[in-house]
């Protein structure tokens, strides 16, 4: 096979992979979390894989802030609130919501966005009615980010069951 072959064969199978992705995010949103985002526009898969990586980046190098807690359904819903307060002038604002590993936790599985970063963009405050109910089966990043980096969070779990909150912007 040549190159030329070979490369455009890589392409065509990781652009079926990301649009299987999608489709079982889709399906498993709504039938473990009776959440619809069918009708939700995702972004590019190349952009939101870059957009994925600059958010990472900007946490290891600029300064954010960020406040840690031991998970508490309680605490985790008030800190919850107190970011979308912190953020309440841009509630109307289009993000880009990466619930892709958010409230799941099929490792062993054969579910695809756990290996890609799907972006959706929605406004601000549809994305903590999600949050909100995903939240109690929480085991991965979600990150939530204005599409100029203006501001945005991080909301993590590690394997302690410690949750991190690490945001920029206001």
């Amino acid at each position: 096979m040549t190159s030329d072959r070979k490369t455009q064969l890589e392409k065509l199978l990781k652009k079926n992979k990301v649009k299987q992705a999608k489709i079982q995010l889709v399906d498993d949103l709504k039938n473990y979390h009776d959440i619809d985002i069918s009708d939700k526009e995702f972004v590019d898969y190349r952009k939101s894989e870059e957009v994925h990586k600059k958010i990472y980046d900007r946490i290891k190098m600029d300064e954010i802030k960020s406040f840690e807690f031991s998970y508490n359904e309680e605490t985790l819903k008030s800190k919850i609130d107190f970011i979308f307060d912190y953020y309440k002038k841009y509630e109307q604002e289009t993000v880009l919501f990466y619930p892709s590993t958010f409230g799941f936790y099929f490792r062993s599985s054969n579910q695809l966005y756990l290996d890609y970063p799907i972006a959706l963009t929605l406004p601000l405050l549809e994305c903590k009615n999600i949050i909100m109910k995903l939240i109690l089966e929480m085991h991965d990043d979600l990150i939530v980010a204005s599409e100029e980096f203006n501001f945005g969070f991080v909301l993590s779990e590690d394997e302690y069951s410690d949750v991190t909150i690490e945001y920029w912007g206001k």
